[in-house]
């Protein structure tokens, strides 16, 4: 009890620390911590249906790009307010996964991976070729029409902490049960009553709206965007690295991940090829030595087991 109080305060002045950061940050600094906290909520919600639903799902980017491009087209075409449109992008982004829910739950493991991946890029080439979206020169959004970098900063980090709250709520119902039942076996779950398919949709829908959330929020604050990198595979592929890296099932171990992951990507930012190597060199080394990921190392360790045992989520 002593060392989940220890874990709270901490948290909580943890808190209270990015609350106040951007008073004396450099904007290099808010930048990147607002690279982490968006690298925070892909991860979460990634983990939501591929950590604890067993859904390996290699499709987030449509979800990413469904939610910006929404957001930017209600911003460029219609005049929309920046916040309004991004959540609008999250809506959308979770009655896309509703939709297409029917069809992909019907497969099972790797297959459900291909096609999730395959949706995704049937995605992109039709954003490629439609007027509406710009075609393959994307959308430019009005100059001023957002806020400024530490308004940025703030809301993804509130996205972040959003994302992670609602897991450990998650994890703590009803839903989070038939959740983790499914991912260890779906036909058992079943047969002591869990309706499979919705857990499944609640699980997917959140997962997209998170996921879009995230993209209309960074579409606005990149001004630009277009089909080939909103929708590239390298952001899923990304993503579900940061969360196996970090530990995948677990709460806390997409937010190491995420700080790892963006912290290496940042450093080796010159050096793209090599970054892919050292990237995938680790992956392989998790996956084989570590497949618990970073946090179920930390909550293994003598040092801080008690910790990790006191306050994961499982």
């Amino acid at each position: 009890m002593q060392m989940r109080w220890l874990y709270r305060g901490t948290a909580i002045a943890a808190g209270l620390g990015l609350l106040v950061l951007p008073l004396g940050a450099s904007r290099y600094l808010l930048f990147l911590l607002y690279l982490i906290f968006m690298d925070i909520s892909l991860a979460q919600s990634w983990n939501l249906v591929g950590g604890y639903t067993g859904l390996i799902s290699l499709g987030h980017a449509a979800f990413f790009g469904l939610g910006a491009y929404t957001a930017a087209i209600l911003i460029r075409r219609l005049g929309v307010p920046f916040l309004p449109s991004a959540l609008a992008g999250g809506l959308v982004a979770a009655a896309f996964s509703a939709v297409i829910a029917v069809p992909t739950f019907r497969f099972r493991g790797i297959y459900f991976a291909i096609g999730s991946l395959i949706l995704a890029e049937a995605l992109r080439i039709w954003m490629i070729n439609w007027e509406l979206t710009g075609g393959a020169q994307g959308i430019s959004l009005p100059a001023g029409g957002a806020p400024g970098l530490t308004e940025f900063y703030y809301i993804m980090l509130l996205i972040a902490a959003g994302s992670t709250a609602l897991l450990v709520v998650i994890l703590r119902t009803k839903l989070g049960v038939g959740l983790r039942a499914i991912r260890d076996n779906e036909e058992v779950a079943q047969n002591m009553g869990v309706n499979t398919f919705r857990t499944k949709l609640y699980a997917f829908m959140l997962s997209a709206f998170i996921t879009g959330l995230t993209g209309g929020v960074h579409a606005a604050r990149l001004g630009v965007i277009e089909p080939y990198s909103i929708f590239s595979a390298v952001r899923t592929i990304s993503t579900v690295n940061t969360v196996i890296i970090g530990g995948m099932g677990t709460v806390f171990g997409p937010i190491l991940g995420a700080v790892f992951i963006t912290l290496l990507s940042e450093g080796l930012a010159e050096f793209y090829t090599f970054h892919l190597m050292i990237t995938g060199l680790i992956f392989i080394l998790v996956i084989r030595f570590v497949p618990s990921g970073m946090w179920g190392r930390i909550r293994t360790s003598r040092l801080v087991g008690r910790i990790g045992q006191a306050v994961t989520v499982e």
